[in-house]
Parts: C-alpha cells; sequence; structure tokens
C-alpha cells in the first residue's frame, strides 16, 4: 500500500508522504492499494488513475476482471460515488445504459444492484466505499497524451464527438458533471486502420442537478485548470449546459495544442484559480491547420458563459460538419465467425446429408 498527493502527485511507497511546498497537504493523502492487496473479497491488479475524490483500479471479483472504484475517506467523496453508482443502478435498471458509460455490476458475491449499487468494506479503520463496473480495453486520456501530445486531428475529432454524446447523454438525464478533463476519460483505439477511438466516460465529477448544486458542490472535486469561470463565484455557481461545453471545448484545446492549457502541475491550487479567472492560459497555436476546428475550441471556452455553445447537441453537430460521423466498429473476423456459426453448422450438416444421400442412390 501507498500514499498518493491529490496536489502535487507525489508517492510514497512506505506510506510515509511528506512535501515541502506549504499549499500541499500530502500528509494527509489517501492510501493507494498495490497488486496483490485485497479489498474485502476483491483482488488488486493495479491502480488505473487517481483522482481528487476516488481511485479507479483494474481487479478481479469471483475470478472475472472488473473495474473497481473506491471513494477517498470524506463524507464528500462517499455522497458524491454514491450518486454516481445510483444513477448507474437507474439505467441498466431501466434498460438505458450508454455504451459510452460504464455498466454497473453487484459489488458483493451474492448480491443485485437492485439491492446493493455500491459497497463498502473496511480499510485501515476507515470504511470505503466503492463500486464495480464491467472491465473494458483502454487507458486513461492523460496517459495517452503523455505518450502522444498530439493525435491525429480526426482522431481528436472522433473523440470529442464520443466525450460530448456521453456529456449529452448526462444532461438529458437531468445531470451537470464540472469537471470534464483528460483524467476522467478512458480511450482505446481499433486495431484496423483508421484506429478509430473509443471512450468511456467513467467518471461523472460532481453528477448533481442544477437544483441541488448547492449541497453536492465541492470544489476540491474538479481540477483547478478545468474549473469553468463561474464555478469560481464566492456565492453559489450558477451553472447551464454551457458549463459542461466548457470543459469539453477545455478538452479539445487542449487536445489540439499538446499541453494542458492552464499548466498545473507544481501550481498551488490557488495559482491555477487565478490563471483561470484571468484567462491566462496556453495560446492557441493551431489556428492556420485547423482553423475552423480551433474555432470550435475557441467558442466553447469563451470566458463568458453566454458567449460559448450553449448546448453540447450544438457543439457536436460542429464538429460533425468538421469530422463527419464517429466509423462505427468493424466486426472482427471472430465475431463474424460467432455471428454465423449457426448458418455454418447448418449448411454443412445439409450438404453432408444431401452427400450421404447421393451416396445411397448412386450405390449398385
Amino acid at each position: 500500500m501507498k500514499q498518493a498527493c491529490l496536489s502535487c502527485h507525489r508517492i510514497s511507497p512506505d506510506s510515509n508522504l511528506y512535501c515541502q511546498e506549504t499549499y500541499c497537504p500530502a500528509e494527509l493523502s489517501p492510501y493507494i492499494l498495490d497488486y496483490g492487496e485485497w479489498l474485502g473479497d476483491i483482488e488488486i491488479v493495479k491502480p488505473v488513475i487517481t483522482l481528487r475524490s476516488a481511485v479507479l483500479y483494474e481487479a478481479t471479483h469471483k475470478k472475472e476482471l472488473v473495474f473497481l472504484k473506491v471513494a477517498h475517506p470524506g463524507e464528500e467523496n462517499k455522497e458524491r460515488l454514491k450518486r454516481e453508482a445510483e444513477f448507474l443502478r437507474t439505467i441498466k435498471l431501466q434498460n438505458k445504459e450508454h455504451p459510452l458509460l460504464p455498466s454497473l455490476m453487484p459489488p458483493y458475491a451474492e448480491t443485485k444492484i437492485e439491492d446493493d449499487a455500491y459497497g463498502k468494506a473496511m480499510l485501515r479503520g476507515h470504511l470505503l466505499y466503492f463500486y464495480i463496473f464491467k472491465h473494458v480495453a483502454g487507458e486513461p486520456l492523460r496517459d495517452v497524451l503523455k505518450k502522444n501530445p498530439q493525435l491525429w486531428i480526426n482522431h481528436v475529432g472522433w473523440l470529442m464527438i464520443e466525450l460530448a454524446t456521453a456529456v449529452n447523454f448526462l444532461h438529458a438525464s437531468g445531470f451537470y458533471h464540472l469537471g470534464i478533463s483528460p483524467d476522467v476519460v478512458l480511450v482505446r483505439f481499433d486495431n484496423e486502420d483508421p484506429n478509430v477511438p473509443r471512450i468511456l466516460l467513467f467518471d461523472f465529477g460532481v453528477i448533481s442537478d442544477a437544483q441541488n448544486l448547492g449541497l453536492h458542490w465541492h470544489s476540491f472535486f474538479i481540477t483547478p485548470a478545468y474549473t469553468a469561470p463561474e464555478l469560481l463565484a464566492q456565492s453559489a455557481p450558477r451553472i447551464s449546459h454551457a458549463t459542461d461545453v466548457y470543459g469539453l471545448g477545455l478538452t479539445l484545446y487542449e487536445l489540439l495544442v499538446g499541453e494542458p492549457p492552464y499548466p498545473f502541475k507544481l501550481y498551488s491550487d490557488d495559482e491555477v484559480y487565478v490563471a483561470v479567472k484571468h484567462n491566462r492560459r496556453v495560446q492557441m497555436n493551431r489556428v492556420e491547420d485547423v482553423k475552423k476546428v480551433a474555432q470550435i475550441a475557441l467558442q466553447a471556452t469563451a470566458a463568458d458563459k453566454a458567449q460559448r455553445y450553449q448546448e453540447t447537441a450544438v457543439f457536436i453537430h460542429d464538429l460533425q460538419q468538421q469530422f463527419g460521423k464517429v466509423p462505427p466498429p468493424k466486426p472482427s473476423r471472430f465475431t463474424w465467425f460467432k455471428k454465423n456459426l449457426v448458418v455454418l453448422i447448418t449448411t454443412a450438416l445439409a450438404l453432408a446429408f444431401l452427400v450421404a444421400l447421393a451416396g445411397g442412390y448412386f450405390a449398385p
């Protein structure tokens, strides 16, 4: 077990974390489980990414590879994870699951999601809340960008169309995200050309409706560099779908320029908030080669909420004007064989019968 700082990202393998920076709460950092450790009857394979309110793990449960999401200790983190799990349960039970969102699984061996959307387990004196969802191939977009800061422009467009589609589903369900960034998305690429990206939005940010935002809002959930300007207000923030459009636009902006629009590594939260408030971002340097796409990113990230796209559907429409619809997955040869197995067997049996019949007919 190790300790990981949520601010400076330092890691201590011996659970004895210390940071000399005055702004850094390293000593209060949550514990992160390692390979082979257990949470209840769930065995950890590896941590995938540590967010401000939770950790995503690859794990095994009942000998099946799954994703495990564990809330950090604290009432706000616990309640946020519960809202997320309950939303996933609702859409599953109503047969409204979305392919770009997690598919919830029962948290215990002998239970159903109708009874338990999330589980609880003790660890080092803390009662931790968690939920499990189906495993898919992929890695955090943040890790993808570390290896390749500037993706092929078509990949950028298709990825953003998928991400905006997932967020649009949240909006249609009555919820706001408010923390969209490369940290909350898993990405994989098709094996065949054009290697289309496929995403999974695995974290729903604040996940609140507008009416209960005052109850659910906790600024620490959101990485400061991806916080919309209207969320920095001292009073209760006034949000709309355009607030989430800002997060989508900022992610698109980052994919175009190849680095976070607001640098945040080794900066205090307050320093980053000041940069966001005064719009001191990395300059958009891709106006010439992808001018129309850059204009979409600039409009979506306007400091004035009224100047942005007001709905995610309009943002999606403008991206589709440039990139077309995301190409559907190509069925693999195994999928084709599995799908047509009955036809193949029936045909083979029919041919065998005809051969046998013909042999009997021509027999002396």
